[in-house]
This record gives C-alpha cells, sequence and structure tokens, in this order.
C-alpha cells in the first residue's frame, strides 16, 4: 500500500492482501482516519514470496534498500 497516496487523495478505505513480507505505516494511516483492513490472505503472502525469490534485485529496489 502506499500511505503516501492513500492521504494525498483521501482514500477512506485500504484492503491489503497481507503484510507479512512488507508492512507499512498501517497504525500511522488508521491514526489519519484511514479504515484500514489486513485480510492477511494465504495466496497473496505466496504470490509476493515467489516475487522476492524470483526478483530479489527488483523487491529491494521497490522497497527502498
Amino acid at each position: 500500500m502506499c500511505s503516501g497516496a492513500v492521504l494525498l487523495y483521501g482514500i477512506k478505505k485500504v484492503v491489503v492482501g497481507e503484510n507479512k513480507t512488507f508492512q507499512g505505516p498501517e497504525e500511522y494511516v488508521r491514526s489519519r482516519g484511514v479504515d484500514v483492513t489486513v485480510v492477511d490472505n494465504r495466496e497473496c503472502c505466496e504470490l509476493m514470496n515467489s516475487f522476492i525469490k524470483a526478483s530479489p534485485q527488483l523487491w529491494d529496489e521497490d522497497i527502498g534498500k
């Protein structure tokens, strides 16, 4: 989830498929009045883990490592 875009555009509700591979500032976004739901979907976790394993450099770039 891009918390900056959520706050900038006044998005009221965000559904996060999983937050095990990368956790954003969910509590901060909630504190700004956004309804954040984390569903912890197994398939989302598997997809993200597969992507990270297949493209570690791209993942590191995405998360700012």
